[in-house]
């Protein structure tokens, strides 16, 4: 029944939208500090919160300039003073060396930025990427032909303190593969591939690549061939498979 006329209806409030959800990763960042912006100059407070604002991926240096308006001495002059007061920190991008990479001194950078397991300091760890190859090889040399899983399973029964995930374990595997060390074969389910169901992909111990050139180039096994550009992060310039697949002697 419709309300009298000198009578308004009733509505209820929106309900207010949910907050989007924190994936459980994510880095807990810690809050801007006011104490902090209190005692810095304009300058360096707005180099401060942008950098802030940019969280565990940095800020490179010409971004900042660009987003500050600041010429290049001033800004080099506030970065400077932020990074011997402990404010800020200077970080290695792993993927653009020569780039000055800023980030607040308190936040750890994104796995994407240091290289994430395989890298120490920005440099790649040469002796815990062998250690894990070896580890990897001695699974395959034992199961003949084996998937990521597998491979996974047999380290960790090996030596349950080595702490590797499933994901490190795929990357290596792949990297071997492009090294010809391994080879990654969808199985067939029969004869050497009998312990890996059909369909599935798997590695085995690879060998000498045959039918000539072509068919040694890298590019057909990248798993990141899809993200591949002449002037992208992922190019055939800065490929090191693809250099060293130039320089063979066929």
């Amino acid at each position: 029944m419709p309300p009298p006329p000198d009578v308004k209806p009733v509505i209820p409030p929106a309900k207010p939208a949910a907050a989007a959800p924190v994936p459980a990763d994510a880095p807990e960042i810690p809050p801007i500090s006011a104490a902090i912006l209190n005692n810095l100059p304009p300058s360096e407070r707005d180099v401060y919160k942008r950098v802030y604002l940019a969280g565990n991926k940095g800020m490179w240096s010409q971004d900042l300039r660009r987003a500050t308006q600041l010429t290049t001495a001033s800004l080099s002059k506030s970065t400077r003073a932020l990074v011997q007061r402990g404010i800020l920190k200077e970080v290695t991008d792993v993927r653009h060396r020569a780039k000055k990479v800023f980030m607040d001194a308190r936040i750890e950078p994104a796995p994407e930025i240091t290289g994430g397991t395989w890298y120490h300091n920005g440099q790649l760890d040469t002796d815990a990427v062998a250690a894990v190859r070896r580890r990897c090889l001695d699974q395959i040399d034992r199961l003949g032909a084996a998937t990521p899983d597998m491979v996974h399973k047999g380290v960790e029964r090996d030596d349950p303190r080595a702490g590797y995930t499933i994901d490190q374990i795929r990357d290596i595997l792949q990297t071997m593969a492009l090294d010809r060390v391994l080879e990654e074969r969808k199985s067939t389910g029969e004869g050497e591939f009998s312990a890996v169901r059909a369909g599935r992909v798997c590695y085995r111990r690879g060998g000498a690549p045959q039918g000539g050139m072509m068919e040694g180039i890298p590019c057909g096994v990248c798993p990141r061939m899809d993200e591949c550009s002449p002037d992208g992060v992922i190019s055939p310039t800065t490929c090191v498979y693809y250099k060293k697949w130039l320089q063979m002697d066929f």
